[in-house]
């Protein structure tokens, strides 16, 4: 395991965990509390408050008092891009770390993703396992693919095969790309493949994070608009390896399968598979196994053949 040196406010740490906040309680402190009790404490953490209208603000107040590591800067509401390009703009490390204001970091992630990437210097952004959380359990560990060709294989497709969530980078290849693109959704997935043609990818077989899922937040339309960016992002990614022009979102819009018979409806019915998928998990994890059973059967009838790859992937982990 790396060693962690004491941690100096005045000597720039290895690495920043960049956290994006809008309205985060009731779980910002578990959050914030999973990065804080990290095995190796040698990081800064820097918080955007975009706008929250909660408790987030007062609690992050307290917490950058108590504690030299943490940083906090609030902002009028501009979305998970703009508060993620802010806080990474604000640090200095060699490596960022992302993470959610709802999610947990397992206690050895800094450490196993430092030491990782400090022995991969051909990695540009590494990743790792994560388990789905529900209000009253955590479920089976992921089956992410480590390798880069898989990981770019999938993204390539729309596949999950990446989590922001568990992702460490190395701040000189952030820069380079130019940060997260401007449209405030699928940032993630376009930075991977942005990432992919400057570096390698991988993912580690260690579970870095549980991941929160919520009943009831899932909103049909931003589903919908997420896979549809994640393929702009694809097929913007497809352009640049094929030296074919640019495209813009309005032109990829009108000549995307959504707009086109019988496409269209596939693409719905597979964007809302995704929907019920995730809802089903967060139910089943709530203690309501029917709620969640019946809507794992509506994502399968939706979309047999994604549904059953996310059950097997799960299955698999």
């Amino acid at each position: 395991m790396l060693q962690t040196p004491a941690m100096n406010p005045s000597v720039t740490p290895k690495v920043d965990v960049v956290m994006a906040c809008y309205d985060g309680m009731p779980h910002l402190p578990e959050a914030v509390q999973s990065i804080l009790n990290q095995s190796y404490s040698a990081f800064r953490l820097i918080v955007v408050d975009d706008g929250s209208t909660d408790g987030s603000a007062g609690y992050l107040a307290r917490i950058a008092a108590s504690d030299s590591r943490v940083t906090v800067v609030r902002q009028k509401n501009q979305g998970q891009q703009a508060a993620a390009n802010h806080g990474i703009s604000l640090g200095e490390a060699k490596y960022i770390v992302r993470m959610d204001a709802d999610d947990v970091s397992t206690p050895q992630r800094l450490g196993l993703q430092i030491e990782f990437m400090d022995a991969n210097p051909h990695i540009g952004m590494s990743g790792g396992q994560l388990t789905r959380m529900g209000s009253k359990k955590t479920g089976l560990v992921s089956n992410l693919p480590l390798d880069h060709d898989a990981i770019l294989a999938g993204l390539v497709k729309n596949h999950h095969t990446m989590c922001n969530g568990t992702t460490i980078m190395r701040r000189e290849l952030f820069d380079r790309i130019g940060g997260y693109w401007e449209h405030n959704i699928s940032e993630d997935w376009d930075l991977f493949l942005r990432l992919a043609e400057v570096s390698q990818l991988a993912n580690q077989e260690h579970c870095f994070l549980a991941y929160r899922l919520h009943t009831g937040s899932v909103n049909g339309r931003r589903i919908v608009a997420a896979q549809l960016h994640n393929e702009y992002a694809a097929e913007r990614y497809r352009r640049r390896q094929t030296s074919l022009p640019e495209i813009n979102l309005d032109e990829f819009r009108r000549q995307h399968r959504s707009h086109q018979w019988p496409g269209s409806w596939q693409f719905l019915l597979d964007s809302h598979s995704i929907g019920q998928y995730r809802e089903a998990i967060a139910e089943l994890y709530s203690g309501r196994p029917w709620l969640g059973y019946s809507r794992l059967g509506l994502s399968m009838l939706m979309s047999p053949g994604r549904t059953l790859r996310r059950v097997g992937n799960m299955l698999a982990g």
